[in-house]
């Protein structure tokens, strides 16, 4: 990345060599079809997207119409809503009918991913300046007519795409993640709170109780707004969040709410640290119960006590209301805490992947900002590698030891770690980040292979003191040497840039095989030489070439598995791309 000179225009800064442009003139906006209501149908041929439908896949209808091609969208076509809700979208699905309320955006001359983000960091502007009162929209000549700052290079706008599509899929696999950690966990809860899967050490009995007879269930202290005084306690009322901030506390740590009125009427919540409850119901620590144990029992039964709500307009529950509620519980209170600490596990391995993510959504809005703008380049002198210093020149060499040393430090620990993996994850790395490290791959019997620049990154790491690479009974492992971590300060300096899809690649084949790695790289690599003979071809000669034109050991692998990989590694974004992409 470099900065640049900036010229003024009349949208404010750009970079010397960007443009400003009416949207009209690299972009044409085709409106969807406008439908009669009994023209929409429950079922059909086609589906109509409406604007809801980019959320939620509730609600479709359908249509039987055979209309002009233009108001079709397919796979990858760039989209529009401009009723309501503003956005730009890439479709994902299949063949669709869009409606009146979405644009397909035809490109000209520009590359459709930047537009795309181009668009989607203009949300804000468009906003303020759509029309209505009972249903906001944006004018079509409003949008055509609206000026946008871009490289003048192709090249320049495929970078900034590429970025902020690599933090894109980040955060894509961080999310897959998280719901599939609250998956296993929702799971987990409903085998271990009934126990229907006992903990090792533990075949006590367990026994139904009213919640009342268990624990005592208080209802919070009436607080006026008038009351609040500025302090750091919440004040937990009817509602999920606090409803303020007090001075003072009525409850101490580790405390289950109950919110009791309103819409949300029955939520639960466990606050670690003091509150002030007001309008909810709460239940604290008690010498026979473990409190943790208590709140992921009701967590478990959450829609069964939205179940207890009386009232019309104004729902509410009481204490009185909660108390008959029947949960199981083990007589032994160490079951209770062996069984809460798991789930609290879970709970904190969660709450660190949302953190995470959340931390690259903010990135990536600040690095739209910054790219879209042109605060920060991603273009590069275009200076020939003969031309460079010897010296320079061979820095790439540091810089590929570099590398190599922080996939050492992230994954040294792990089991499955060593030189075959370390290999492929470099391959992968070099490709989908990028970069140019200067390897020389060849198809060997675990993928493809360089093993005269993993002799070179050995050796170098060894020299830094980083890490030293030790022959085992199974392979090689890394062990750390004393200077461990000292690489770092480069790899920000060298790989800022590629940080996202880097932890991406990172996180997803942290505990994966040799072998997974293996079947990975080699598909990439046979699907990425296919592309580069511009010629089409299918998944069958992607298997054909890694089957029969790679190495014999391929066969021992399934075809099936082959064919497995490749779905995952379309489905994830893991795929080689032509330039065109």
């Amino acid at each position: 990345m470099i900065e640049t000179k900036f010229k003024q225009t009349e949208i404010g800064l750009i970079p010397e060599d960007w443009e400003v442009r009416q949207l009209k003139s690299f972009a044409t906006l085709i409106n969807g079809r406008a439908y009669r209501q009994e023209e929409l149908l429950s079922s059909g041929k086609y589906r109509v997207l409406r604007v809801g439908n980019f959320f939620s896949n509730d609600a479709w209808y359908y249509s039987n119409l055979e209309l002009d091609e233009k108001l079709y969208c397919n796979q990858g076509d760039l989209l529009y809503a401009w009723s309501c809700t503003y956005g730009a979208y890439i479709w994902s699905s299949y063949r669709t009918i869009y409606h009146y309320h979405i644009w397909k955006v035809i490109c000209d001359g520009v590359n459709k991913a930047f537009l795309y983000y181009l668009l989607n960091n203009d949300v804000d502007k468009q906003k303020r300046s759509s029309q209505g009162s009972t249903m906001s929209h944006i004018t079509k000549s409003y949008m055509e007519e609206r000026l946008f700052s871009l490289p003048s290079s192709t090249i320049e706008q495929e970078r900034i795409a590429e970025a902020l599509s690599n933090m894109d899929k980040l955060i894509s696999s961080l999310s897959k993640t998280i719901e599939k950690k609250r998956m296993i966990k929702q799971g987990a809860m409903q085998q271990l709170l009934t126990g229907k899967k006992r903990l090792p050490g533990f075949d006590g009995e367990w026994v139904e109780s009213e919640l009342g007879t268990i624990v005592n269930i208080q209802r919070g202290s009436m607080l006026k707004s008038s009351e609040y005084q500025f302090g750091s306690i919440p004040v937990i009322a009817g509602g999920i969040t606090p409803a303020g901030f007090h001075n003072v506390a009525n409850r101490n740590g580790r405390t289950i709410t109950i919110s009791a009125s309103g819409a949300n009427a029955g939520y639960i919540s466990y606050y670690k640290e003091p509150i002030f409850a007001t309008d909810c119901s709460t239940i604290s620590e008690g010498n026979d119960y473990f409190i943790d144990f208590i709140y992921y029992v009701l967590l478990l039964k959450q829609n069964d006590i939205f179940r207890l709500q009386t009232g019309g307009a104004q729902p509410h529950i009481h204490p009185k209301d909660i108390a008959p509620l029947k949960i199981n519980i083990p007589c032994l209170y160490e079951e209770q805490v062996a069984i809460a600490n798991i789930l609290s596990t879970m709970d904190n391995e969660i709450e660190s992947l949302e953190e995470e993510r959340d931390k690259y959504i903010q990135l990536k809005e600040g690095m739209m900002q910054k790219l879209l703008t042109g605060q920060i380049r991603l273009v590069e002198a275009e200076t020939k590698q003969q031309d460079l210093p010897k010296a320079k020149a061979a820095n790439v060499y540091f810089r590929r030891s570099v590398l190599a040393a922080e996939i050492a430090d992230r994954l040294c620990e792990e089991r499955t770690f060593g030189h075959v993996k370390m290999e492929k994850l470099i391959f992968l790395t070099e490709h989908l980040c990028h970069i140019d490290i200067d390897s020389h791959y060849h198809r060997d019997a675990a993928g493809p292979y360089d093993n005269r620049a993993l002799r070179s990154i050995d050796s170098q790491m060894k020299k830094q003191k980083w890490f030293e690479a030790n022959k085992e009974d199974k392979g090689y492992r890394y062990m750390p040497m004393q200077n461990r971590g000292g690489h770092k300060k480069y790899f920000e300096k060298y790989y800022a840039d590629v940080m996202p899809m880097f932890d991406k690649i990172i996180d997803t084949f942290r505990s994966s095989t040799t072998e997974q790695c293996e079947i990975i790289a080699t598909l990439y690599s046979a699907w990425n030489d296919l592309l580069q003979s511009h010629k089409s071809f299918t998944d069958d000669d992607i298997l054909n070439e890694v089957l029969n034109n790679w190495h014999e050991s391929k066969k021992r692998i399934s075809r099936n598995r082959w064919q497995t990989e490749l779905d995952w590694m379309r489905a994830n974004g893991f795929m080689p791309q032509t330039e065109n992409n």
